[in-house]
């Protein structure tokens, strides 16, 4: 975004003084460590900390000019300032405007698993022919929307956004700034029932994707979520498209051969058209037919999602191989973890071809599960095969259940579990040699990250 402090006071309110109105705002920030010459400087007022205190470091550093809270006393009479009722509120509102002003195609996309990879396939896919600015990094809240939003460029044809949520109307909010023009829920899994109590509830609060969805929208989502289906609100006339198994989903799969480079797969739309997702894993059919239907809307074929792909890029720690200094192949999925994102790579991992070399896997607790944890992390041990797997190297109290069912599984020998992840990872760089290949898979809280990077280093 680039707009003088005149033209923000015209798509919002604020009270400012004229004298700084052809002020040139060239970016926005709200963390003094990220701020850049031109930025517009964000404080929020939190339950420990008051941005408003960082004011004078960010215009030290840069910064062209500054919300301020009204309720906050003493602001700075020197420098470019536009008071705000709320800076948050003020910083959403801003979003919504801009995005009105430029005019994209929004596609919102939200689901309890594969948002972000569903969000990467989505911006390879329609990169190919329309200029495309999508959510970076984990930037899908209240807070991460709208600065994306407000980071695209006044050229851009269509804006992929991200949507995440931990409670109910958080995700309404997000919709209802952004107003898609698409909406896609990934899958209804067991992430945040916690908070929610339920599937049920979960898939409400998926569904508040359109909330903000234009008047003959289109909705997409999975054929056989029957929980979608069930609180589908048939009076607002949005349209609907399905992806799944089943042959009375919009679009289906004839075919799908997994590899450990990705998957390829045909589908009933073009059966002589196989089209190659570079990411392992079943589950990532179903979030590329999920973008292939958003992307017939647009007037992408099968054949340039085809092309297109070959040469897509993806967010880190998500489904990525990297291969450490000592030869060890490592599948890093530890961005998060949920029971339905680990059964569903525990399954492709346990069916992979490892060329001779043994398969191990690296997990840590899955985290928000409430009361239901230890049952969910049970179930997700019993999915694995007798033969399947060399060894299990976990650690969290919940794993404890999880490590029990394997046990029973693959043999008691083969498992390895920790309650700190020091000792896990003492442990697992004392194990590995080069000779095998390593799945990484556990919530982000638990740091599995910081393993595989010392793996990396070796």
């Amino acid at each position: 975004m680039k707009k003088t402090i005149g033209q923000i006071g015209k798509l919002i309110e604020v009270k400012k003084d004229a004298s700084f109105d052809d002020t040139l705002i060239t970016g926005i920030c709200f963390d003094t460590r990220q701020i850049k010459k031109g930025d517009l400087f964000i404080p929020f007022v939190g339950d420990t900390r008051d941005g408003h205190t960082f004011v004078k470091q960010a215009i030290e550093l840069g910064a062209a000019a500054a919300f301020w809270q009204k309720d906050v006393p003493h602001p700075p009479t020197d420098f470019p300032i536009m008071i705000v009722e709320d800076t948050l509120l003020a910083l959403q509102e801003l979003s919504k405007q801009y995005l009105a002003e430029v005019k994209p195609t929004v596609i919102a996309i939200t689901g309890s698993n594969g948002k972000t990879t569903t969000k990467d396939i989505a911006s390879a896919t329609i990169r190919s022919k329309y200029r495309v600015h999508a959510t970076k990094g984990n930037f899908n809240n209240h807070i991460g929307l709208p600065y994306t939003i407000l980071t695209m460029p006044e050229d851009t044809e269509v804006a992929i956004l991200e949507m995440g949520m931990n409670h109910r109307y958080e995700i309404e909010k997000l919709s209802l700034i952004a107003e898609p023009d698409m909406a896609i829920i990934t899958n209804i899994g067991e992430a945040h029932i916690e908070y929610l109590g339920s599937r049920d509830e979960i898939a409400k609060a998926k569904l508040e994707i359109t909330a903000g969805l234009k008047e003959n929208g289109l909705l997409i989502y999975p054929n056989e979520e029957a929980l979608i289906r069930k609180h589908l609100d048939k009076e607002r006339g949005y349209q609907t498209a399905t992806f799944g198994r089943e042959q009375t989903a919009s679009i289906y799969p004839l075919s799908i051969d997994t590899k450990s480079d990705g998957t390829s797969f045909t589908t009933n739309w073009a059966a002589d058209v196989p089209v190659f997702v570079p990411i392992i894993g079943e589950h990532n059919v179903y979030n590329t037919m999920a973008v292939m239907l958003a992307a017939k809307a647009l007037d992408i074929s099968t054949l340039e999602v085809q092309t297109a792909l070959k040469s897509m890029e993806r967010s880190k720690s998500r489904l990525e191989w990297l291969t450490a200094p000592n030869g060890t192949k490592i599948l890093n999925d530890a961005y998060n973890s949920s029971p339905t994102a680990l059964k569903a790579v525990l399954n492709t991992f346990m069916h992979m071809d490892s060329e001779g070399k043994a398969k191990k896997i690296l997990v840590a607790d899955m985290l928000e599960l409430g009361e239901d944890s230890e049952r969910f992390h049970r179930e997700s041990g019993e999915i694995l095969q007798k033969g399947s797997i060399d060894s299990v190297f976990a650690y969290g109290e919940a794993m404890s259940a999880f490590c029990e069912a394997c046990a029973s599984q693959i043999g008691q020998e083969k498992i390895h579990y920790f309650k700190t992840k020091e000792a896990l990872q003492e442990a697992i760089l004392a194990d590995v040699d080069g000779n095998e290949w390593l799945l990484v898979k556990g919530s982000y809280g638990m740091g599995l990250k910081d393993i595989v990077e010392k793996l990396m280093i070796g």
